[in-house]
């Protein structure tokens, strides 16, 4: 009794001054022993990272997003919400919508001019644009502004009958100037709208038909287009949008285009503004504040454990992509990420020796649910609630000083996609 009388949590006659039915979390209990609390994180969590939810918690009480994440990026980055609208994030602001935090690296768009500046409606078309000149059928600027997805975009029509005797091909030809900076492949990509038309078109390269899409007249359409391919240093991109028109015929065809976007790699970045010249997405550095205290105090040094659900919008890629990288140095880290033959990686190295544990290849795109544990002589990787893979070496787990979320300790190997939760725990033997 004499404990309990020191207690300051009970009053001098011996009665606890909590519900009993919520006994205090300093004790050793979970707030999940009070029905009326809804506990959204899982048991053991000590850090849970609800992205997608806006939510957080470390040590078992609600935190800030700044407690459990610090963001460093000094340019401004675009991602998306569940609903198709790009939310735009200043610098040093994670890129978080209700998909999850966009964790990704640095991208540069060469169109110089994606908003569409010096476009006047009814008069000149953007900077860099040429459209045909035939008699009788002329394009022209439509519309400008912002669309429901919180991007600019402009709208270009072409009216008109063709009286000059033979058949003609209008077209307008559009981000001129926009050069590669290396030998290799870039991609380049865009969104086009089909919002009336009385005739069919294609979108192609200009000049070539090789990568022609066609457009038929049937409105509203949606076309997102991505042409990877290999360009040499100073080779411009420029699409194309036109249309057949015999003689005699009329066409009026109504155009929305938005998205222009030409970049090293192979695959589309979310979109980056342009404004008369290329604009960069610095890449992000995310990490736990005070890790290593954290890890310490949670007991991770003996073995950690967690779970994490990222949506997966691409497979085969050339780069490692993390999930996370905790440790010190290269040669003294744990990290788990998707590899580049598509398994699932569990890599833990103290002194440049420890385990390493892959997954089968994963066989689609999606949203997985991937779960591991760091415990030496018991150590594996669950993917969707499944035994993926599995090690009972037994090694040390390097010092974690510093953690690393959806990219590594060096700056790369972003994972470029959304990571919707994660949950860190200690390990259970």
């Amino acid at each position: 009794m004499s404990y309990i009388l020191r207690s300051a949590g009970f009053a001098p006659g011996g009665s606890p001054s909590w519900p009993l039915s919520r006994p205090p979390s300093w004790r050793g209990f979970s707030p999940a022993a009070d029905a009326s609390v809804a506990m959204w994180w899982q048991p053991g969590d000590v850090l849970a990272l609800d992205f997608a939810g806006g939510r957080y918690m470390r040590e078992e009480e609600t935190a800030s997003l700044a407690a459990v994440l610090s963001t460093s990026r000094t340019s401004p980055a675009t991602w998306l919400t569940d609903a198709g609208v790009h939310s735009i994030f200043g610098p040093n602001v994670p890129a978080i919508t209700d998909r999850g935090l966009y964790a990704g690296g640095q991208a540069t768009n060469y169109v110089p001019n994606n908003s569409y500046a010096g476009a006047v409606v009814g008069g000149s078309f953007p900077a860099g644009w040429t459209v045909s000149v035939i008699p009788g059928l002329p394009w022209s600027v439509a519309g400008l502004g912002t669309g429901v997805d919180g991007l600019p975009y402009i709208d270009v029509r072409i009216s008109g009958t063709n009286t000059t005797g033979t058949t003609q091909f209008p077209q307008v030809n559009f981000t001129s100037g926009s050069t590669s900076p290396v030998s290799g492949n870039m991609i380049a990509s865009a969104r086009f709208e089909v919002l009336s038309a009385t005739l069919a078109g294609r979108i192609a390269e200009l000049n070539s038909d090789a990568t022609a899409l066609n457009i038929p007249n049937t409105d509203p359409a949606v076309y997102d287009v991505k042409l990877v391919r290999a360009f040499t240093v100073g080779e411009g991109m420029t699409y194309r949008l036109v249309s057949q028109v015999n003689v005699g015929v009329s066409i009026n065809n109504l155009y929305r285009i938005s998205r222009l976007q030409l970049e090293t790699g192979s695959f589309a970045s979310p979109p980056i503004v342009t404004a008369g010249a290329p604009a960069t997405r610095l890449a992000d550095s995310l990490t736990i504040p005070d890790f290593a205290a954290k890890a310490a105090a949670f007991g991770f040094g003996g073995g950690f454990a967690g779970e994490a659900t990222v949506d997966l919008s691409r497979l085969s890629e050339t780069a490692y992509r993390l999930l996370f990288d905790f440790g010190t140095d290269a040669p003294n880290r744990a990290y788990l990420g998707i590899a580049s033959n598509n398994t699932v990686e569990l890599s833990v190295k103290a002194a440049s020796a420890g385990p390493v544990l892959n997954t089968a290849v994963l066989g689609s795109t999606g949203q997985y649910t991937l779960e591991w544990q760091v415990l030496s002589g018991n150590s594996f990787i669950k993917v969707n609630g499944n035994v993926a893979a599995s090690s009972s070496a037994t090694f040390t787990i390097p010092s974690l000083t510093t953690g690393y979320i959806g990219h590594s300790r060096s700056g790369g190997a972003h994972l470029n996609d959304p990571l919707r939760e994660l949950h860190l725990r200690g390990a259970k033997a």
